[in-house]
């Protein structure tokens, strides 16, 4: 799948307005900041974004209300991404909801498209520090994602999870797992 001409369009335009404002210190910076992406993201709720943080293909992101997002994230609208109100982003996270095939070893991989699916927050979830979240991963309400996991796959709600891959090693609120306090 190769980006049509009007998402390059559309992304310079973005690019260029939001690099102006993209580090410019609060409170400036945050009102400047909210203008731009409230022209090209699809649905912005109340929120605090902080300086640094990279959107590609904003048209494909949705954030709720009262949600932060720190420093030197990367969000990716590309194949759709929904963050649910009162989620928290710890700095360096990265949601990256498109990748490439890689399928055919005779062919190169730069030619052989790529698949994107949509990454869903549901409300209330934690994201450590450098959290990675891949394409296709729904992580429930109310869940923690302690700093540096990989999320691969789904994460039921109220779950903590860790590692790479990510795996579910505690339950919010019951008897910790493998000695992982909650």
């Amino acid at each position: 799948m190769r980006y049509p001409l009007t998402a390059y369009l559309r992304a310079g335009t973005f690019f260029t307005l939001y690099g102006l404002v993209k580090y410019l210190p609060p409170p400036l910076g945050d009102g400047l900041r909210y203008l731009v992406l409230k022209l090209f993201v699809a649905r912005i709720g109340s929120w605090k974004i902080k300086d640094g943080v990279t959107v590609w293909f904003p048209e494909g992101v949705r954030i709720g209300r009262h949600v932060t997002i720190n420093e030197g994230v990367f969000l990716d609208g590309f194949g759709g991404l929904s963050i649910g109100d009162h989620c928290r982003i710890a700095h360096g996270c990265s949601f990256i909801s498109e990748d490439h095939m890689f399928d055919d070893r005779n062919t190169p991989i730069w030619t052989q498209g790529k698949r994107a699916s949509p990454i869903t927050l549901e409300e209330d979830v934690w994201c450590g520090c450098g959290v990675k979240v891949m394409r296709g991963v729904t992580i429930g309400r109310g869940s923690v994602i302690a700093a540096g996991a990989v999320v691969t796959r789904d994460i039921p709600p109220f779950s903590i999870a860790m590692g790479v891959p990510a795996r579910v090693v505690g339950i919010r609120g019951e008897k910790p797992i493998d000695g992982v306090a909650t």
